[in-house]
């Protein structure tokens, strides 16, 4: 009862024990320390999907992409948000991002390790370790299950509360979760459609089925999608159709990467998704200080929904070039 609000699976277990090893003051340069290195570790990674792709003709020559995406990835607001709130989601997007590029060069237990660590937020990792289940990527998901549910992070929470209880008071606690002000439709720290339309006036479900069946669909195409494209658009389909903060956008930087290596030798593009990448990562509170209408101020999920959709035709339509 104590823990209160803290809803983070057993997994997370390693990382609360290195914080709770310092004094208050001291985990605080430590968490800001591991996210730092995570914020370097995305863009690291983010840089490689386009220097080192899947596919090597999609090589991107030049080394603008090694400043402009971790300009980027490091410098917009929210990932100095998730830094000062000691927020995870650097953390995840990282090990996400890490996963996703090893999976496709068959460095498969780096691979699982990592989409091990990303699920210490599920509601980010799920749709990755979805398209590894219809992948049949049985390796790396029994990585991942080993590192989860083993020594490697669940040990203490699992000998305290024993090796099942521990997944079954996490589960039971999940009903709560949106009971959370912070996690509360209407409140402006919420990301999703779901909020778009109840600040419109339109009570919806929740979302994330049909987020599924869209992963699906992307996975049922695969082959007419570049790869590494498709990392950034299950990110967007997570933000979109789960439950995610303003904070969460930091995940979104593999489609910083898809639209660089798509658009970096058409310039006029170039700054029409630069602007709206700008737009959309503007801080919330300063945006407030031109507009108070709170069904104004999800226009950043309007945004993510017309440059993921672009993202998508943008993939669809380089992996098969029209003959010369």
């Amino acid at each position: 009862q104590s823990l209160g609000s803290f809803f983070y699976p057993p997994q997370i277990a390693p990382l609360c024990l290195l914080l709770g090893a310092f004094p208050w003051t001291q985990a605080k340069v430590v968490m800001t320390l591991v996210n730092g290195i995570s914020a370097g570790v995305l863009a690291y990674f983010s840089v490689l999907l386009v220097k080192q792709p899947q596919v090597k003709r999609l090589r991107v020559p030049g080394s603008g992409a090694m400043w402009f995406i971790p300009a980027i990835v490091l410098a917009n607001p929210f990932t100095l948000n998730v830094i000062v709130l000691g927020q995870t989601t650097l953390i995840v997007a990282a090990a996400l991002v890490g996963g996703w590029y090893y999976a496709y060069r068959d460095k498969w237990v780096l691979s699982g390790i990592l989409i091990a660590i990303s699920t210490i937020k599920p509601q980010l990792s799920l749709l990755v370790i979805l398209w590894f289940l219809l992948e049949r990527r049985w390796r790396i998901l029994a990585v991942a299950a080993v590192a989860v549910t083993t020594l490697l992070f669940c040990l203490v929470p699992m000998a305290v509360s024993g090796p099942i209880e521990v997944f079954f008071h996490w589960f039971s606690s999940l009903g709560k979760h949106k009971t959370i002000f912070a996690n509360v439709l209407g409140t402006g720290g919420v990301f999703s459609l779901q909020d778009l339309f109840y600040a419109a006036g339109i009570k919806v479900p929740p979302l994330l089925p049909l987020g599924i069946i869209l992963s699906g669909l992307l996975w049922w195409y695969r082959s007419q999608l570049i790869i590494d494209d498709v990392i950034g658009l299950l990110m967007a389909i997570a933000l979109l159709f789960g439950l995610a903060h303003h904070y969460d956008l930091v995940a979104l930087a593999p489609i910083v990467a898809a639209f660089w290596r798509h658009v970096h030798n058409h310039p006029k593009v170039t700054w029409i998704a630069l602007g709206l990448l700008v737009i959309m990562l503007l801080p919330r509170n300063f945006v407030m200080t031109f507009m108070d209408s709170n069904l104004l101020l999800q226009y950043r999920i309007v945004l993510l929904l017309i440059m993921t959709i672009w993202l998508l035709v943008m993939s669809l339509a380089e992996n098969h070039p029209n003959p010369v």
